[in-house]
């Protein structure tokens, strides 16, 4: 692969996730889980920021970057909303990790894809955490948990 090809699915990829999360927010907040919506559209947020400043690289390179979403599933169990995370995370992290390679004589889109990365650490990290919250107080006090303003 090469480092636009890599750059032209990071964009498609947080197109997608971005979409999916926006979606799940949606669906938590009209579940009265108000403090858990708010964290997953700040989410949201966050990858459509990073989808647009890959593409904005991109268009730097002198790449026109293309309108692709990565397709993503909808989730509507909180737990298995989580885990898809976990696993996406974890399987993100690795690839990032390996492509940093491909941008040695790319200064400034390394610095974006380790900045990424330490994001995507963050949200493993944050998911990990709420699942392990979820198996020690159970499904039910967590939703408790996550009602609020």
């Amino acid at each position: 692969m090469t480092k636009i090809e890599f750059l032209q699915e990071l964009a498609k990829g947080w197109f997608g996730n971005s979409q999916q999360h926006s979606i799940h927010a949606q669906l938590l907040k009209a579940r009265g889980l108000n403090k858990l919506a708010d964290k997953i559209m700040a989410e949201s947020d966050e990858e459509w920021d990073e989808a647009k400043k890959v593409n904005a690289r991109l268009v730097e390179l002198g790449v026109t970057p293309k309108v692709e979403l990565k397709d993503y599933p909808v989730i509507t169990d909180i737990k298995e909303m989580l885990e898809f995370d976990c696993k996406e995370s974890s399987e993100a992290l690795p690839m990032m990790s390996k492509a940093l390679s491909l941008f040695d004589d790319d200064y400034v889109s390394k610095a974006m894809i380790e900045k990424f990365i330490l994001d995507e650490q963050d949200h493993f990290n944050w998911v990990k955490a709420h699942l392990c919250l979820i198996e020690q107080i159970g499904m039910e006090n967590y939703m408790i948990e996550m009602l609020g303003e």
